[in-house]
């Protein structure tokens, strides 16, 4: 078994940082011209409004207080009405649309108020256009840095083995956790909303002050220039932590513990970095921000595998060339390994499952029904037991699931009137069944028809548990007292 010198571990991990840097590089231009776009769309409604009203190239407070009248208001009115019916659910909390809900239910409305909403609505689109593109980016970066990291030590050592493929599913559960003090969808909207208000400051004014359409044309590029570089910015730093969040799990997936930090040597943002440079850690340990990259906004540090190649003495496998391609390594080791189901666990995946089946499920799913806030060391934990459910059977057919009164539930009959025939109810926390009635004597009793519920039977045989990840939805379909039936709605 062949393996690489430790410069051509490095010299592997720089190419693939010049790859991520390509692949945020082609996302960052669709963003700024995503800005660009919202920011040409407001200043012609500015210069549609000044080509009706203005007078002596300005445009006054008086004039832009006329009222919408007539067919024109109506018009208006029915427009922003359809448009709110069609925003998405991750606007609620958005307070642009709040403003625009404002002037909706206005009987009256003036010019200025009208551009406003028209302002409100951009903001809306661009940021909901903005995460939805950054979901994308950032499952990528995940799903292709965890594929390269797997491939990467294989071809490294010598040795070619099944891997775990990484679902969709997944992808969602990882990107779903905020790692810094804001998830990057609300930091999105967030920044959005902020926008919003200083367009609007800018176009208040420019009206008080009589302002010609160039002069509030400029100001509001000015401001759209500051969100530009914030949003590239947060785009950079969150697509440096889902790299090498993918790179880590491909750590785990290979049975490696360790991981060597480096950067920080020069055009360093922050002297933690310097500090942490050449330093290792276990696997387990990573924390973003202290441990683990990105350390700081614009972060450019990365980590390298850490292990002693003794590790896979006794690993099964093929030799594998040192020139083999990555297309080549997954159709054989990846998607092949998923179809003859060669794929094993790794101790991470034991340790979680083992972790789950203890006392901890208790902790960590009344958390997660609540929504409280993780400890670092509670969001690696939910993560890995993510990654060993992917790699476990599924089971279809009838599981049971009994509930007694208690702290979740403090009356049974409002409990099962939530349960509405015909509408998805999604259960936040991980869902234990069994194959057969846990305990008649509780006091409610579900019957699931699985669909995809993993198979823990041979980890906890005494309670035959088969175990549905977290944040799965299921559909009511009959209610016999306080017998609920469901079906899994399976996760495409």
């Amino acid at each position: 078994m062949s393996t690489w010198s430790r410069s051509q571990w490095i010299e592997d991990a720089k190419k693939r940082v010049l790859q991520n840097t390509r692949r945020t590089d082609d996302y960052t231009r669709e963003l700024i011209f995503l800005y660009d776009e919202a920011a040409v769309n407001i200043e012609r409604e500015i210069e549609a409004l000044f080509a009706r009203f203005a007078r002596d190239n300005g445009l006054t407070e008086e004039a832009a207080r006329q009222l919408l009248e007539g067919r024109e208001y109506s018009v208006w009115r029915k427009s922003i009405e359809e448009y709110i019916a069609g925003v998405s659910d991750a606007a609620s909390s958005s307070k642009a649309l709040l403003e625009l809900n404002t002037l909706a239910m206005k009987s009256r409305i003036t010019r200025k108020e009208q551009l406003l909403a028209n302002v409100y609505r951009n903001m809306i689109d661009l940021a909901g256009d903005s995460t939805a593109r950054m979901d994308a980016l950032l499952g990528d970066m995940l799903k292709v840095n965890y594929y390269e990291s797997c491939f990467t030590i294989q071809r490294g050592i010598g040795l070619g083995f099944g891997v775990a493929k990484i679902s969709d599913r997944l992808i969602r559960q990882v990107l779903s956790f905020p790692w810094s003090e804001k998830h990057y969808s609300e930091a999105v909207w967030g920044a959005c909303d902020h926008l919003s208000a200083l367009v609007r400051r800018e176009i208040t004014l420019g009206f008080i002050q009589g302002s010609s359409v160039q002069k509030m044309a400029k100001a509001i590029d000015e401001v759209m220039d500051r969100g530009r570089y914030n949003a590239e910015r947060l785009v950079r730093t969150e697509c440096k932590y889902f790299a090498n969040q993918g790179e880590l799990m491909g750590y785990k997936e290979n049975g490696i513990t360790e991981y060597q930090f480096l950067g920080g040597t020069e055009h360093s943002g922050s002297c933690t970095c310097g500090e942490l440079n050449g330093r290792v850690f276990r696997v387990e340990e990573a924390q973003p921000g202290v441990n683990f990259p990105p350390i700081h906004p614009n972060c450019l540090c990365i980590i390298k595998a850490h292990f002693g190649k003794s590790i896979f003495d006794k690993r099964e496998g093929d030799p594998l060339a040192g020139n083999v391609k990555f297309e080549e390594w997954k159709k054989k080791y990846v998607d092949g390994a998923a179809k003859d189901g060669t794929i094993s666990l790794s101790e991470t995946d034991k340790r979680a499952l083992m972790q789950y089946i203890s006392s901890e499920s208790y902790k960590i799913n009344d958390k997660l029904r609540r929504g409280a806030a993780l400890s670092q060391q509670e969001r690696q934990f939910v993560e890995d037991l993510d990654h060993a459910l992917e790699r476990l059977p599924e089971h279809r057919g009838t599981v049971y699931r009994s509930l007694s009164k208690g702290l979740e539930i403090e009356d049974v009959d409002a409990f099962v009137a939530s349960h509405i025939i015909g509408v998805p109810k999604q259960f936040d926390a991980y869902t234990s069944a069994s194959l057969e009635v846990y305990d008649g004597t509780m006091e409610i009793q579900y019957v699931i028809e699985s669909k995809r519920g993993k198979d823990l039977t041979a980890w906890n045989p005494g309670e035959k548990e088969i175990l549905f990840g977290r944040s799965t939805w299921f559909i009511p379909t009959r209610v016999e007292g306080h017998t609920i039936y469901m079906e899994e709605v399976p996760d495409e």
